[in-house]
């Protein structure tokens, strides 16, 4: 028998047929409870109940309690399959947790289970909620996120060149003060903002870049992303500037015509000293200055840089007013110097251009090394008062020095002070032979005849082509077998025949010839010729006939291969060398003719030249034709003047002749302007 208990009332039951039917029974009620049991716990609320297909989401928010991000709950609205949810605009989307209401008893992330008003995800992009029914139907939720638009509209830095402002929040306003001086207009503001943009007069402002006139107050606004808008009051001031410098201060030759160079001050503190040169005069100048002030006064009278004249024989005090009212004095002492001028501007050693490095204050020349240099006279100009060599006064073109070694020439100045220059005179075997015939009683060589005379570069000779001559005594240094050139200028009077011009051998038959440059016959042609061992020499001829009265530059040069000559830097022809090496012979260099004391006969004498030789150079060397063109230009450039001093000599000599011929010329031009009236009166 079985008892049961049943609603407070104690059943029996007898027999063996009614207790298979109550287990059956109770095995019938006890499946439905395990199944249910069994089966997973749904993730979201089950309410309401819905059947087993079912896979909606009903409900969807971010609940504030759950997100420390938002100041409420923001609910979702469900459209379809797409949930659209708005939070506020500051609010993080990076971790919010989602609140929902569901009967699906499964809802997953990217495969991750979701818990309602606990599971956190990223929301910077739409997150897709995977839901699953118990009939394990499937529906996706795509949830977007978008943030509300900012109401922030904050401009919360602002600055001009570099100047940061001083922004009032409260009043909207914003004030800059600007460095002295600063032009307002057209400055780019440079500026942060809280906001989707700023603009100016409906302009939008690009921070750094957009230009705005500041001169009058400009009114920035900052516009909100949902459109509400702050508008701030910018102001700009320049400070009144405080500086009041003379920063420069000079009595400038175009404004004082007496005097012959700008005159700077010196500026030490409130003392401006100047000292004007030697021998001026500072009773009436204009001072020329720069001031940062914004003026400047004398003795209450304002003073104009460059125009206004004043008297600086005493000190006088120059006031500057700032922009900012403050002043400052200046003390101006002007006195007036002795001459400290001390430089050697020239300087002519044995009759050669000298090349003075003023920076080194060295003078130097090159001189053939054969060249005695015991007793030198140099010329020169100089500024200086006073030049002296080892204690001894110099005087220009008379002093004679020993130039063996460097030589110390020291100039002192008006004011005492004083400059030493060392002349360096350099020998070298380059340069085989130098004659410039400065001094007529030059050592190292005999002078017969030729007279002094001025020429191109300095003085010349003057010969006769009757006997005249310069003879140079043999030496290793004048045969230059292999290679050599020589280098004259020379201005012919007359042709005589077969006249010598620079010819190395005295003998009259020729037998101690080495090499010649002269005329060849009496139309002007010149020969240049080398003459061998054997006594064969090669030769060439220019094609340039010389004038009488008319200066030329000519060079020949020779070497193992070929005979060249040049009149004015131009080849006039050259030759093959068939003799090879020139002769070594005893014969002297003979300058003016081709022989010296020995007569070629009775009517062509020495075979001397009626012309002017103003020097001769002698190099061991061919010169190759680029550097003789060179040569000559220079010769030619710098002769100009020399070739005016010699027209001037000239006329000094021959006054005479000189009046009667400006005479003459002035009577033909005014039998021209004469006849030239009477052209146009009868034309008219």
């Amino acid at each position: 028998m079985l008892a049961i208990l049943f609603n407070g009332r104690l059943f029996s039951i007898n027999g063996r047929k009614y207790m298979k039917k109550l287990i059956l029974t109770a095995i019938a009620l006890c499946i439905p409870l395990l199944i249910i049991s069994c089966s997973e716990t749904p993730s979201g609320k089950e309410y309401p109940r819905f059947d087993a297909g079912d896979t909606d989401l009903l409900d969807f928010r971010f609940a504030a309690k759950n997100n420390s991000v938002l100041p409420a709950d923001a609910i979702g609205t469900l459209d379809g399959d797409t949930i659209s949810i708005t939070v506020p605009h500051d609010a993080s989307l990076d971790g919010l947790v989602a609140e929902y209401v569901t009967n699906s008893p499964v809802v997953q992330v990217n495969g991750i289970t979701q818990a309602s008003g606990k599971s956190a995800n990223d929301f910077d992009s739409p997150v897709v909620y995977h839901v699953s029914a118990k009939n394990l139907a499937a529906r996706e939720y795509t949830v977007t996120v978008t943030k509300a638009p900012s109401t922030e509209k904050k401009i919360t830095t602002f600055a001009l060149l570099g100047t940061d402002a001083i922004i009032d929040e409260t009043g909207a306003d914003i004030r800059v003060s600007l460095p002295p001086k600063t032009s307002l207009k057209k400055l780019p503001a440079s500026f942060s903002a809280a906001c989707s943009q700023v603009t100016v007069d409906g302009v939008v402002q690009a921070s750094g870049v957009t230009l705005n006139d500041f001169s009058v107050p400009v009114v920035y606004t900052a516009v909100a992303e949902n459109g509400s808008r702050k508008d701030y009051t910018v102001t700009a001031t320049v400070i009144p500037a405080p500086w009041k410098e003379i920063t420069s201060f000079v009595f400038r030759s175009s404004d004082n015509p007496a005097l012959g160079s700008d005159v700077p001050g010196t500026i030490a503190d409130d003392i401006i000293s100047v000292v004007l040169p030697f021998k001026s005069k500072a009773n009436d100048l204009a001072a020329w200055f720069v001031t940062t002030g914004e003026k400047v006064s004398l003795d209450g009278v304002a003073q104009s840089a460059g125009s206004t004249r004043n008297d600086f024989s005493s000190v006088r005090d120059f006031v500057v007013t700032a922009e900012d009212g403050g002043q400052r004095t200046y003390t101006v002492d002007v006195t007036v110097a002795k001459s400290d001028a001390k430089a050697i501007t020239r300087f002519v050693l044995d009759g050669e251009e000298c090349a003075i490095d003023e920076d080194a204050r060295a003078i130097r020349v090159a001189f053939p090394a054969s060249r005695p240099l015991g007793a030198l006279k140099a010329f020169f100009v100089t500024t200086g008062v006073l030049v002296s060599v080892g204690g001894a006064e110099q005087e220009s073109g008379r002093t004679e020095n020993n130039f063996t070694n460097p030589v110390a020439y020291i100039v002192k100045a008006d004011n005492g002070s004083t400059r030493t220059y060392t002349v360096i005179v350099t020998p070298t075997a380059e340069l085989a032979g130098l004659w410039n015939f400065e001094y007529t009683d030059a050592a190292g060589y005999t002078l017969f005849g030729a007279t002094q005379t001025p020429g191109v570069q300095g003085n010349s000779l003057r010969f006769d082509g009757y006997d005249d001559y310069v003879l140079v005594p043999d030496s290793a240094d004048l045969t230059l077998p292999q290679a050599g050139s020589v280098e004259t200028l020379v201005k012919i009077i007359t042709h005589k025949p077969y006249a010598g011009i620079v010819h190395k051998g005295v003998r009259p038959d020729f037998s101690d010839e080495t090499y010649s440059l002269q005329f060849w016959g009496t139309d002007g042609t010149v020969r240049f010729l080398v003459t061998g061992a054997s006594g064969r020499y090669s030769y060439v001829d220019s094609s340039t006939k010389l004038s009488t009265d008319v200066w030329y530059h000519i060079v020949a040069t020779w070497n193992a291969s070929e005979v060249r000559l040049y009149i004015n830097g131009k080849l006039e022809s050259w030759t093959p060398n068939t003799v090879g090496e020139v002769r070594d012979s005893a014969g002297g260099l003979v300058i003016g003719a081709q022989l010296a004391d020995t007569l070629y006969n009775s009517s062509w004498r020495n075979l001397g030249m009626n012309g002017i030789v103003d020097r001769v150079e002698l190099f061991g060397r061919a010169l190759p034709d680029t550097e003789v063109a060179a040569r000559y230009e220079t010769i030619k450039t710098a002769g100009g003047e020399a070739l005016a001093a010699y027209l001037m000599h000239v006329a000094s000599r021959h006054s005479g002749l000189m009046i009667a011929l400006l005479g003459g010329i002035a009577f033909i031009l005014a039998g021209l302007f004469v006849f030239n009236r009477r052209r146009m009166r009868a034309g008219g």
